[in-house]
């Protein structure tokens, strides 16, 4: 397009010109000087003279091209006007008036899930979600690692081919339109499969770990079935870019037509830096084999490593089962699911960054708003949820808490660089929307805006994330306690105390044990407790272990369909350290079970939340030293160090299962110059077609350097009569 349209909006139409792309590469670019002129006029070629009817050429790019011959070149202005006379200057001094601007949009919600907890939730099961999404499984039928499948006509009908090394996720006894029953979900790493998923009614897979046994609990029912990609190459996306312009495959050519490959889901990804409780490196694969070690780096630079590199505003903390608040350290924190966006398309669908603007109560909803972001992850049963409900909404300014400053900014800042921080790396806490007695809700991780990255870092809700950890329900941390040995509850263990004083800490979690329904990962909270300062109260002591009312997805009910997880017995997990310094060795945690503990303590062969909530449980040091070493291989297959093939083990995770709702923001420097004309200047040009007797027209401004080189040109989309005191903004968007 070589001249201005008349008819767009715009009146001054503006480009940086090549000396000035070559300043700025250089670092020199500058604005010292203006000038106007009437290049595009000629005042005597018709007698009918009527510039408003003039056609203006568009600014060009090499308006000054500062290459070397023979693409040097230099234009506009050719007639500029005279700053006073008809002679002498006609340059002028802009002012400049730069600001910056922000715009908002919403971003597309992306993930497996659409709905909320208000409305349910229901699961996409398009091709553009699942490999297959076309079977369920007869729930009295499920048992060992073998499943059989049946195809069904529930879904719309998704035929892909499912092959070994797929995820199979599981939902229990629900649909995947509607997932609205507190049944738990599963994700399994596919290893074999007989029968041909395209077109067979029916086909058995051979799954890496044992499924529930619901047959033996007398639960009936069928559970839907999706199958998802080995990879996110696979469905997802691309090995490489997408090329910037489409190609018409048919005529072999490229069209005009801009590629939007739209990603639809979120990458996540969960490093380890210490192994989970029982597992023994000599023998089975670490955390230094888990799959996601290659963002151990990004959980240091995030903050939850090493302490010594970095300071926190903020800090890491949950809440146990009796409301107390327990800091968690950066040196502490054994996991986080790092979710984020990262693929081969082109476009950037989130912009520079999310937008988190302050909620407006007189316009809600408003674009840009930081209420409007929003994750959910509708399987979770999650045991800060004490109405029993499935699924979670998490938000960085949750609605519900308008009482409470929620809505704060935090900062990671280095040790090492002091100009990392003023004031470092951007962070607001991720909360979910159950209020604790003190009236806060629960916090479970970190949104980095700038990164446009999530972090959970909530230890439970790192291991409902983790599908090798075998469970979609969390688990509440207890509260822990000192008592004097042999004076209470009835457990004769001794007169000496477990722990002597108080350089020694003890280290303390538990896990469910079920014969029937599906072994799991220990609760993934490690609570502390150390022993009596000696001076204040000779003697050692024995520990004391209490849990809050957080069992809500606890079942004992014989029923006729599967509803939250069943346990037969609880063993404590412990290990004792000195205090300080260390952390527990994943291979030298006790198993001690205190099942007969529990008062009334089953109901149908299960535990109950009343048998756990209404006992007070004493670990003494008889139990503790009597007890064999935890196994975690005992209850999950753990890969051992020379196995290889598709057995699944923790961190290997790739898919984010579940949606991100957000808006997005963009932040525009504008450069703005604002070119004055004086009562009584610039009313004289060089134009030779003028003479001295007819108005005067402009049709062009330019900006220069300190030494005079062209850096921006403005071009008006129809000469423009000189009159009195005049004002052209010249604005530019970076």
């Amino acid at each position: 397009m070589s001249y201005i349209i008349k008819n767009t909006s715009a009146l001054i139409n503006t480009l940086l010109t090549d000396a000035a792309r070559k300043r700025i590469s250089q670092g020199k670019f500058d604005i010292a000087y203006f000038q106007i002129g009437d290049s595009e006029v000629c005042y005597n070629c018709l007698d009918n003279f009527n510039p408003v009817d003039f056609n203006v050429l568009m600014p060009q790019y090499n308006a000054q091209n500062t290459s070397p011959i023979p693409e040097k070149n230099r234009m506009h202005v050719k007639y500029p006007l005279f700053l006073d006379s008809t002679s002498g200057s006609t340059f002028g001094v802009p002012f400049d008036n730069s600001y910056i601007d922000n715009v908002y949009n919403s971003a597309a919600p992306r993930g497996f899930f659409t709905g909320d907890t208000i409305n349910g939730f229901s699961a996409f099961t398009s091709s553009a979600y699942t490999i297959n999404s076309n079977f369920v499984a007869n729930n009295t039928t499920i048992s060992g690692s073998v499943i059989t499948l049946s195809a069904t006509t529930l879904y719309p009908t998704v035929s892909g081919s499912v092959t070994q090394g797929m995820y199979m996720v599981m939902f229990v006894n629900n649909s995947l339109n509607s997932i609205t029953s507190n049944s738990p979900m599963f994700i399994y790493s596919v290893v074999s499969v007989t029968g041909n998923s395209s077109t067979a009614t029916t086909i058995t897979v051979k799954v890496d770990r044992a499924l529930p046994n619901y047959a033996l609990m007398g639960y009936s029912g069928y559970s839907s079935v999706m199958f998802l990609p080995e990879k996110m190459t696979d469905l997802y996306d691309t090995f490489t870019p997408q090329p910037y312009w489409a190609t018409d495959v048919f005529n072999f050519e490229t069209n005009c037509d801009i590629s939007q490959r739209n990603v639809n889901v979120w990458n996540m990804n969960i490093p380890w830096t210490e192994s989970p409780a029982g597992i023994f490196e000599s023998s089975y694969q670490d955390y230094n084999y888990y799959k996601s070690t290659a963002y151990t780096n990004t959980k240091e630079y995030l903050g939850y490593n090493n302490k010594n590199g970095q300071e926190d505003t903020s800090e890491s903390f949950y809440y146990n089962s009796f409301f107390e608040k327990i800091t968690v350290p950066s040196t502490d924190q054994k996991a986080i699911a790092i979710v984020h966006y990262t693929n081969q398309s082109i476009d950037n669908f989130y912009g520079e960054k999310f937008a988190f603007q302050e909620y407006d109560p007189t316009n809600p909803g408003n674009t840009g708003q930081a209420r409007n972001f929003k994750i959910n992850l509708p399987w979770l049963l999650w045991h800060k949820n004490t109405s029993g409900t499935t699924g979670e909404d998490f938000y960085v300014d949750p609605p519900g808490f308008s009482n409470i400053d929620l809505f704060q900014v935090y900062y990671v800042e280095s040790k090492k660089d002091i100009s990392f921080n003023n004031r470092g790396l951007r962070y607001y806490h991720l909360w979910d929307t159950h209020a604790n007695i003190n009236g806060i809700p629960n916090r479970v991780g970190k949104v980095f805006p700038d990164l446009k990255m999530v972090v959970f870092d909530d230890d439970e809700i790192v291991a409902s994330l983790n599908y090798k950890s075998n469970r979609t329900w969390t688990l509440p941390a207890p509260k822990l306690g000192l008592v004097t040995p042999n004076t209470f509850g009835g457990v004769l263990g001794g007169t000496t105390g477990l722990l002597s004083g108080d350089s020694e800490t003890l280290f303390l979690t538990y896990r469910f044990n079920s014969s029937a329904f599906t072994d799991s990962l220990h609760c993934n909270y490690y609570s502390t407790v150390s022993g009596n300062d000696q001076t204040l109260l000779p003697g050692a002591s024995d520990i004391i272990i209490r849990f809050g009312n957080e069992f809500p997805f606890l079942n004992s009910n014989i029923l006729t369909t599967p509803s939250g997880f069943t346990a037969n017995s609880i063993k404590i997990l412990a290990q004792k350290v000195s205090s300080g310094t260390t952390r527990p060795d994943p291979t030298l945690w006790k198993e001690i079970d205190v099942t007969g503990q529990l008062s009334a303590t089953t109901r149908n062969g299960f535990l109950t939340y009343t048998g756990l909530t209404g006992t007070t449980i004493q670990l003494t040091k008889n139990m503790y030293d009597t007890s064999s070493l935890y196994n975690l291989s005992n209850y999950i297959n753990i890969p051992t160090l020379n196995q290889n093939g598709v057995t699944l083990n923790f961190g290997g995770e790739y898919l984010f299962f579940g949606t991100i709702t957000t808006d997005i923001q963009a932040t525009i420097y504008v450069m703005n110059y604002l070119v004055n004309l004086g009562q009584t200047q610039f009313f004289d040009s060089s134009n030779p077609t003028w003479d001295k007797t007819k108005s005067i027209y402009v049709t062009e401004v330019a900006l220069y350097n300190a030494d005079k080189e062209l850096m921006v040109v403005s071009k008006i989309q129809s000469p423009e009569k000189r009159q009195g005191i005049q004002q052209y903004p010249i604005k530019l968007d970076f």
